[in-house]
């Protein structure tokens, strides 16, 4: 049963990412999985409810997947906080329905609903940044002060846009994330 809902979430992934909700139908997302579309009501009561599910779906594999940067221990600490800058700047291709939602925070043209998911996304990013942040200077800083993974989260997504930015002007990409990194470095020592 878990299995057949992840494979609706999974394709509707697809479709909401290529079509957005409103040109998404579920006719579309049925036959994609090869099932019927009362199969998806079995398991979501509206398209809406499917769209949101899909949302925190691929919030939580995000958040899987630095968990996993930093749990690297093949890696040195700080090794893992660039790798998990770098890997921000490509979230956009994996994960583009939390791209597409970001950018609509900023137009300040999505629900409450979405800022709710985008809230939770967020205040999970920041809590495993300040604990990874915590482990690389814990003996020289005294406590993890929130405001800085926020900031390391919040300047790291905006890193993500201007590599988008650079990809579309063809700009060279300007050592952005190792610019963070050493201002890091420079501001803790």
């Amino acid at each position: 049963m878990k299995e057949k809902k992840e494979q609706i979430i999974r394709a509707a992934a697809k479709r909401f990412a290529r079509h957005g909700l409103g040109k998404t139908t579920l006719d579309e997302i049925a036959r994609d999985v090869r099932i019927g579309k009362a199969t998806i009501y079995h398991y979501f009561k509206s398209k809406e409810e499917l769209f949101y599910d899909t949302l925190n779906w691929e919030a939580s594999n995000f958040i899987d997947d630095i968990k996993a940067i930093f749990n690297n221990e093949d890696i040195p600490i700080g090794g893992r906080l660039l790798e998990y800058i770098s890997y921000k700047e490509t979230a956009y291709e994996k994960y583009k329905l939390l791209y597409d939602l970001m950018l609509l925070l900023m137009k300040d043209e999505s629900f409450e609903k979405e800022k709710d998911i985008i809230k939770i996304f967020i205040k999970d990013e920041t809590e495993i940044v300040g604990l990874i942040l915590s482990s690389i200077y814990s003996g020289r800083i005294e406590s993890m002060d929130i405001a800085l993974p926020q900031y390391i989260v919040q300047t790291s997504w905006g890193l993500m846009f201007s590599s988008r930015i650079n990809e579309i002007t063809g700009s060279p990409q300007s050592g952005m994330k190792e610019l963070m990194f050493q201002s890091l470095e420079n501001l803790l020592n």
